[in-house]
């Protein structure tokens, strides 16, 4: 021993022989695609929902990958001169590129796995860096699928250029640059989603302004899915000899792009059209090696951005928890503490922001096929029920604080009540405005009082299903700030149970609702209609009483066990 150090720690400290570079770029690219096959592994334990989902893309992909070879087969052996198939490959290459740099763009919520910023304490810089993250990127289902794909598409290439090549000098041309302009267009389609992370990474924003774009981008992918959705039900309406008439055009633009130049080249050289296959060359280069300059300059810029923490405006005021309108009291504490939550978690606002896309989803729906808006009625209401179920783990949300509420000797009822009126305060007014005005849009005037009874009515069955399972199945949530795309607790077993349960209790007590406003519409009694609207109301108060009244039961013998079970967050 030398002092308090150890030997080996002396030798350590004193060292002369550790430099910067001494880890050969070869190793760290080994380092590095090691630590991602060790990331990717681990992010599939105790995450039943992220395997079974990646389980159901693989197969669609599978799918999609038979569905390509079909396409491709009918394009080159079976349309007698293969005038098609040129056109297919430039729209699907440049389709592939743009896919690869929107998901990112739009799903604002995705995240890098090698996120730079991690790296900033090491000895490294981006350039340094930038080999091993590329290979990194390989691996990962997209990447493969994408590699398949390509390989794919590069046999049936081969095969048009033999079959229907324009004179044999041009034939080897295309066949020399094929392999070579499909690996730029592939590496192409990874460097632009790592580029745009580590831009992502670099600029300095607050937690909150992240978590807010976060819900955004989780937004903007659902009103993509719903919007696709939606033209999908007018398919048979589309003009297709107008779409013919100008698709060629669209991908003819789109191959003078960076998206489309490069998986261009070769059907240009086998066409015969040097000038512009020479042009598109330079367009692919060109914008390979500005986005490889541009991911350079991100990751640099991230590595220091990572050191100096996130920005702040400075300009936070602290203003009283319990809200003007409410009187002081443990219950006025506790309603503000929520609505300050409702304003400022990510994880409560994922809970809400939901459903006004599905409220415009259902309108549309109901627009476009007027013999669905019944149904779209009916879904309007169970939405309405479905959002009380948000407070299904309060006690799970609250993690470590809730020892604030125990110490404080809070009691259940106002521990509860006051979750209940934050979010009534906030869904109560839109409620009754899209269960009045939807059924004006359709035509239905007659059917705003059971519409708009009937949401109340279903949202404060949910209220009532939510505190008294929140008192009796919380689970560990994710932190506050959890990135609503990255949220394990949603897909743990104890979620799926806790929320089949809820959707259960608020079915259940509304079914006699439902048969008398059937009863009602069959025969066509506004009076029927009524008081089946004020029993949904009846039913939803009584089943939020007893919801209520086994939360508070349950919450105050066993508010310490169950704690311990939400104690630490995921």
């Amino acid at each position: 021993m030398v002092g308090v150090l150890s030997s080996e720690h002396t030798a350590t400290a004193s060292a002369a022989g550790v430099h910067h570079g001494a880890v050969s770029q070869k190793s760290l690219i080994r380092l590095l695609v090691t630590l991602k096959w060790t990331l990717w592994k681990r992010s599939y334990r105790k995450n039943i929902g992220k395997l079974v989902g990646t389980i159901l893309g693989g197969l669609y992909a599978l799918g999609g990958l038979v569905g390509l070879v079909f396409a491709f087969l009918g394009a080159t052996l079976w349309s007698g001169e293969g005038d098609l198939f040129p056109m297919i490959i430039r729209g699907l290459g440049a389709l592939t590129v743009l896919l690869w740099f929107l998901i990112p763009v739009l799903a604002f919520g995705l995240d890098d796995t090698l996120d730079p910023r991690r790296f900033a304490l090491f000895p490294r810089n981006g350039k340094e860096l930038q080999p091993g993250l590329l290979a990194a990127a390989m691996l990962g289902l997209p990447s493969l699928f994408t590699l398949v794909a390509l390989v794919i598409a590069t046999a049936f290439e081969v095969l048009w250029l033999v079959l229907f090549g324009q004179g044999v000098g041009w034939i080897i041309a295309a066949v020399v640059l094929l392999i070579p302009a499909n690996l730029a267009g592939l590496a192409l389609c990874l460097l632009l989603p790592r580029a745009w992370f580590a831009h992502s990474a670099s600029r300095a924003s607050s937690r909150s302004g992240r978590e807010l774009g976060g819900i955004i981008g989780m937004l903007a992918m659902f009103a993509v899915i719903y919007g696709f959705s939606l033209g999908m039900q007018k398919v048979s309406e589309i003009d297709v000899d107008f779409v013919m008439r100008w698709l060629p055009t669209v991908i003819d633009v789109l191959t003078w792009t960076p998206f489309g130049a490069l998986f261009a080249v070769p059907m240009d050289l086998a066409e015969g059209h040097v000038v512009p296959a020479l042009l598109r060359l330079a367009i692919g280069a060109a914008t390979i090696a500005l986005t490889w300059l541009w991911w350079r300059r991100s990751l640099d810029a991230s590595l220091t951005s990572a050191l100096t923490g996130d920005a702040s405006s400075g300009t936070t005021k602290v203003s009283a928890l319990v809200p003007r309108f409410v009187k002081p009291s443990a219950f006025g504490a506790m309603m503000g503490k929520s609505l300050r939550y409702w304003r400022r978690d990510t994880r409560y606002l994922a809970a809400i922001g939901i459903y006004p896309l599905i409220i415009v989803f259902l309108v549309a729906m109901g627009m476009m096929l007027p013999e669905s808006r019944s149904m779209m009625l009916a879904m309007v209401v169970l939405m309405c029920g479905l959002s009380g179920l948000s407070l299904c783990n309060e006690i799970g949300f609250d993690g470590p604080s809730g020892w604030v509420n125990i110490t404080a000797n809070l009691p259940a009822r106002a521990n509860l009540l006051g979750r209940v009126a934050a979010i009534a305060v906030i869904m109560v007014p839109p409620v009754i405005v899209v269960s009045a005005v939807i059924p004006l849009l359709y035509g239905l005037p007659h059917l705003i009082p059971l519409i708009v009874l009937a949401s109340l009515g279903t949202m404060a069955t949910g209220w009532g299903a939510s505190v008294a399972i929140s008192a009796i199945l919380p689970y560990p949530a994710s932190a506050p700030g959890t990135n609503p795309m990255k949220d394990k607790s949603a897909s743990s077993t104890n979620a799926m149970l806790t929320m089949t349960i809820a959707m259960v209790a608020v079915f259940v007590p509304q079914i006699p609702t439902v048969g008398l406003a059937i009863w009602g519409l069959v025969v066509g009694s506004d009076l029927l209609l009524l008081v089946a609207g004020i029993l949904s109301l009846a039913v939803g108060i009584v089943a939020f009483l007893v919801g209520l009244r086994i939360g508070v039961a349950r919450l105050t013998s066993r508010y310490p066990d169950l704690f311990q079970k939400v104690r630490d967050f995921l």
